[in-house]
């Protein structure tokens, strides 16, 4: 625990922490000393602005006790903030022990804010005396970390991405304290969204008491993210890196002739807005189109000019197996909106990765769940209509095996390189609150948002199917609600997003 007066003086004082404190370098400074661990890095890199980051470094040096107090002073005079270390100098002792990594209470990330962990309380090594050489490496962190950083970057940016083990390598080199063992838990993990470098970020804020979770984009930079450890391979990877990566259509439908309004969409339209748009994509958004202007907007972007290294398709609307509908309650088939992105009807997205979101419903069967807060994308069976369900044509075995004439060029098949993600199974309802919007939007903003830099596009949705199935239910009557999306993979290589360095116009 801190003492009175100490946690007193730092809460005094928290304004001018806030408007002074360089948080990334103390941030840095404190992980080095381990006075924090990674896990606190990424709770304070979630924060959405710089002062909101400064303001939870003080907190988290509060919840270490007296030890962090002290190692928070030394880490003050270390990276030149004499002006803040002199308002804690009257409380202060010079510190000669480190503090031992172990799990803490801490605020919920966003990724977390849907459930509680039981974590050990934290536990500080006893102060010990250290040889004086121990100390003056200390003193002279902030050169020694910033040269072999630049380093490690500048060899890293001709070569390869930065590596996790960098970041380690360099803060263990200029950290080394002769009287306290390396700990194996010191290695930085890095940030836990995008790729957040530690200068500038972005992330979720939370909005009143609603606990809605929407993006907010400032200007990011990519370039300091530690933990994304691949090369591009042509050969099993997609390209990615046009600047912007490519177009995203938004087509979000609320408010219907007969259906239900779809209460909570506008928060899924905002968060994968500004999530698309964080991550290089020129978002373009469509609200409240009729079955007929579905078509018509999905053509007109199939055949755009601007097309870059990849493009996404979100539609957020109602639904029933096999079809989506509009505005105007009417139906569309969801082959016919595929047919439109091929390469027969697309020529500019030929070869290039095509990624297609559906947020609706898939039928009316439930999974085991409950209607009083949340709402789902279906059709009410009194006014559905006389909708084609069929699978289509019966399966011609003999057309398939049929031998094929030997061509001059080799031909690919006009349905790939595309992805699909439901919301929902086949037959099954998907579930939509109308506070926070849908599960399945929460659920691929929060994982593509922790972990784009370093997973395959494949590797997201197979967490985005944990998140939804395991940390999402509701109930009705004594039935508890589940709800499992889909993938359906048309691709033939690997598809990063690469999170782009806005201010260098290249990929981490």
């Amino acid at each position: 625990m801190m003492r009175p007066d100490r946690r007193s003086l730092l809460e005094r004082n928290i304004l001018e922490f806030s408007s002074k404190l360089q948080a990334d370098l103390i941030l840095d400074v404190l992980i080095a000393k381990q006075v924090l661990n990674s896990d606190n890095g990424d709770v304070i890199n979630s924060c959405r602005t710089e002062r909101d980051k400064r303001k939870e470094i003080v907190k988290a040096v509060q919840r270490r006790g007296d030890v962090a107090f002290d190692a928070f002073y030394d880490a003050l005079r270390d990276t030149g903030h004499n002006d803040l270390a002199d308002v804690l100098m009257p409380l202060s002792r010079p510190i000669n022990c480190a503090v031992n990594p172990v799990p803490m209470e801490c605020p919920m990330s966003p990724s977390s804010h849907r459930r509680s962990r039981a974590l050990s309380p934290p536990r500080y090594a006893s102060p010990t005396r250290v040889h004086r050489d121990s100390i003056s490496s200390v003193s002279s962190f902030t050169s020694t970390y910033q040269d072999v950083y630049s380093r490690a970057r500048s060899s890293s940016r001709s070569s390869r991405p930065l590596q996790s083990s960098d970041r380690h390598n360099y803060m263990s080199a200029a950290t080394s304290f002769p009287s306290q063992p390396s700990s194996a838990n010191s290695s930085f993990t890095g940030c836990a969204s995008l790729g957040y470098s530690s200068s500038r970020n972005r992330s979720f804020s939370k909005t009143s008491a609603q606990s809605q979770y929407i993006f907010h984009e400032e200007d990011m930079n990519y370039v300091d993210a530690p933990t994304i450890h691949r090369v591009f391979d042509e050969k099993t990877m997609y390209r990615n890196f046009s600047s912007p990566r490519g177009l995203c259509l938004i087509i979000n439908n609320e408010h219907f002739e007969q259906m239900p309004t779809r209460n909570g969409t506008k928060a899924d339209k905002d968060n994968i807005t500004n999530l698309f748009r964080c991550m290089g994509y020129t978002v373009i958004c469509k609200d409240n189109l009729t079955g007929r202007e579905m078509l018509s907007t999905i053509r007109s972007f199939g055949r755009n000019d601007m097309h870059g290294d990849s493009a996404i398709l979100v539609i957020l609307s109602h639904g029933e197996e096999n079809v989506i509908i509009g505005v105007d309650d009417v139906s569309v088939n969801v082959h016919e909106i595929y047919d439109l992105l091929n390469a027969a009807n697309a020529p500019r997205l030929a070869n290039k990765p095509k990624l297609v979101f559906v947020q609706a419903c898939r039928g009316e069967r439930r999974d085991n769940g409950f209607p009083v807060l949340d709402s789902v994308d279906g059709v009410p069976s009194l006014i559905r209509r006389g909708w084609d369900n069929r699978d289509g044509p019966l399966f011609n075995f003999l057309g398939c095996v049929r031998p094929q004439v030997q061509q001059v060029w080799r031909k690919k098949p006009s349905q790939a390189d595309m992805l699909i993600a439901y919301a929902t199974t086949a037959q099954y309802v998907s579930w939509r609150n109308s506070a926070r919007g849908s599960w399945f939007i929460q659920a691929v903003c929060e994982v593509f948002s922790l972990h784009a830099k370093d997973m395959d596009v494949v590797e997201l949705l197979t967490e985005v199917n944990k998140k939804v199935a395991c940390g999402f239910q509701t109930s009705q009557g004594s039935n508890i609600l589940k709800q499992m999306p889909e993938l359906t993979s048309r691709l033939l290589k690997k598809f990063y997003f690469w999170p782009e360095d806005r201010s260098r116009n290249s990929a981490v």
